[in-house]
Parts: C-alpha cells; sequence; structure tokens
C-alpha cells in the first residue's frame, strides 16, 4: 500500500512544482513590463514638460549665431536680453539642470559690449582700436561659451529623458 500511494504523490508534487514555476515566470515577466511602462510613461512626462524650454534654448543658439557677424552694442541685445528672461524662468521651474550657466555666460557676453556709437569714438581717438578688437575677441569667445553652455543643458535632457 506504501508503494502505491509514493507514486501518485510524487506525480502530483510535480504536476505542482511545475505550474507554480510557470505562474512564477509570468508574474515576474507581468511585473517587469509593468515597471517599464512605468518607467518610460515618466520619462515622456519629463520630455513633454522639457520640450519648450529645450526649443527656447534652441532659438538662444540662434540669437547668438545671428550675433556673431555683428560688432554687438547694446541695441543689438534686445532679443538675447528676451531670451535671457526666459533662461532664468526655466531655472526657475527646473533648478537641477544647469540653465544657470547659460544665464551667467549671457551675462558674460553682455559685459563685452562695444561702447554706443564706437565708429564715433574710434574716428575721435577716444577708443583706440585694439581696446575694440579686445572686445570683439571676448565677444566671440563668449558667444561659444553661449553656445557651450546651451549644448551642455540640451544633454543633460537628452540624457533624462531619452
Amino acid at each position: 500500500m506504501l508503494g502505491d500511494n509514493a507514486p501518485q504523490a510524487e506525480d502530483f508534487s510535480s504536476t505542482w512544482t511545475w505550474t507554480a514555476a510557470l505562474s512564477l515566470v509570468g508574474l515576474l515577466v507581468g511585473l517587469c513590463f509593468s515597471v517599464e511602462q512605468v518607467r518610460r510613461s515618466r520619462k515622456a512626462k519629463e520630455a513633454t514638460r522639457l520640450r519648450p524650454d529645450y526649443d527656447m534654448l534652441d532659438e538662444v543658439v540662434v540669437a547668438a549665431g545671428k550675433l556673431e557677424g555683428l560688432a554687438a552694442e547694446k541695441a543689438d541685445l534686445a532679443p538675447l536680453k528676451e531670451l535671457r528672461s526666459r533662461v532664468k524662468q526655466a531655472e526657475r521651474r527646473s533648478p537641477d539642470l544647469p540653465f544657470g550657466e547659460v544665464v551667467a555666460r549671457i551675462d558674460a557676453y553682455q559685459k563685452t559690449m562695444l561702447p554706443d556709437c564706437f565708429r564715433r569714438k574710434l574716428a575721435g581717438k577716444r577708443v583706440t582700436l585694439d581696446e575694440l578688437l579686445e572686445l570683439s575677441r571676448q565677444q566671440g569667445a563668449a558667444l561659444t561659451e553661449i553656445r557651450g553652455a546651451c549644448d551642455t543643458v540640451q544633454q543633460e535632457i537628452d540624457r533624462r529623458t531619452g
């Protein structure tokens, strides 16, 4: 009698073991899929939230490109000043992103402005050509730093949302 019961119990345990193992695998796969969906959803929401800031940084790069070909005076800064205030707002919305670096680079660029009516001052010899050339070089370097700071922020946004 003991011999007959032993194989039946073993078959019963074996069937339940396989069923439990397959159920556990199915549960783990479903759990992994759910976690991945939640993670993708969060990244999509973050990408949607940061998209306007990303596009605004593109506008900053375009404005910097337009200023590259100019011997910029204070009057030429209107578009960049408006973009600076928008970058400052983005910095308040997302303090964990390095928008402050972009603001600092724009501020540094504003300090390299040529004097108002520099052409007349140059003709009147009130400003030397060397001083103007140095300011022009500093403007070029500052514009490069603005673009670099914008690229850094955009790469960070890409890393977080990609």
